[in-house]
C-alpha cells in the first residue's frame, strides 16, 4: 500500500476518533473533529432537506393522492434548493470550526455548534428550515 493510501486511512480513522455523539463540544478537540465532520459530510444535507421538504408537504402521512402527488412535485422543485443551500451552509460552518477550534465561539464563550444540530447525522428537531436561519426537521 502506498504512502498516500496510508495517510487517506489515518486520516479516516482519526476523523471518526474525533466525531462524538453529543453535538456540544466541550473542548477544542471536539470542535474540531465536528469541523471535519460537517466540513467533508455536508453534502449529505441535499438528500436530507429533500426528504424532510416531502415528509413537511404531508407526503410520508398521507393516502390522499392529490397530497402525495403535491408533496412530491415539491420534494422534486424545492428540495434540492434547500439542500444546496444547507450543504453550503454546513460547509461553511464545518471549516470556521476546523479553522478556528483553539478559540470559542463568541457568544456563547464556550465551544458549543454555531449551526443546529451539531453533526448532520444528528436527529433534527421539526420542519425543513426555520426563518431564524437555524435548520430543523
Amino acid at each position: 500500500m502506498g504512502k498516500n493510501k496510508v495517510a487517506v486511512w489515518v486520516l479516516g480513522f482519526a476523523m471518526v476518533g474525533f466525531m462524538t455523539p453529543v453535538a456540544i463540544a466541550e473542548n477544542p478537540t471536539q470542535k474540531l473533529g465536528r469541523g471535519l465532520a460537517n466540513t467533508f459530510l455536508g453534502v449529505l444535507e441535499i438528500p436530507n432537506q429533500i426528504k424532510a421538504t416531502y415528509n413537511d408537504e404531508g407526503g410520508s402521512n398521507s393516502k390522499n393522492y392529490k397530497i402525495r402527488t403535491d408533496a412530491t412535485v415539491r420534494m422534486i422543485s424545492v428540495g434540492p434548493v434547500r439542500g444546496v443551500r444547507e450543504a453550503i451552509r454546513r460547509t461553511g460552518h464545518g471549516i470556521w470550526d476546523v479553522v478556528t477550534f483553539m478559540s470559542p465561539n463568541p457568544e456563547t464563550v464556550d465551544y458549543s455548534p454555531r449551526i443546529n444540530p451539531g453533526f448532520i447525522e444528528d436527529p433534527y428537531s421539526g420542519g425543513v428550515v426555520g426563518g431564524s436561519g437555524q435548520t430543523s426537521r
